[in-house]
């Protein structure tokens, strides 16, 4: 029971920390992709032209397609940043048991026969 406890404490903690640091790098990313850029301005552009050239007949969708874009290609960095945080994380706490395992004793051997 303590074993399926702990790997859904486990579970639903990586979860959180995935979540939080999702928002945090979507933030931090956000910051630089504004379109006061000459590089996200000349992205869009880049982005649009191509949509038009690709079956999108009117340019005001194509920009906001290729702006969607631009936005899902922020979250998805994000997420592969948060990823990597929730693994650095999951590394220390190994780390630690590791650390904490070697200060453990080993049980003492119990007389007699062993019950199944």
């Amino acid at each position: 029971m303590l074993r399926n406890l702990g790997g859904a404490i486990g579970t639903a903690t990586l979860a959180t920390i995935l979540t939080k640091r999702e928002q945090f790098h979507s933030n931090v990313i956000g910051q630089s992709v504004t379109i006061y850029r000459d590089e996200v301005r000349h992205r869009i552009a880049e982005l649009t032209s191509y949509l038009l050239s690709h079956g999108v007949a009117d340019r005001a969708a194509a920009q906001h397609e290729a702006i969607m874009a631009i936005g899902r290609t922020v979250t998805h960095e994000a997420l592969i940043l948060a990823f990597s945080d929730a693994f650095a994380v999951i590394g220390v706490v190994l780390g630690v048991a590791a650390v904490a395992l070697l200060f453990t004793r080993k049980a003492a051997a119990a007389g007699g026969s062993g019950a199944h």
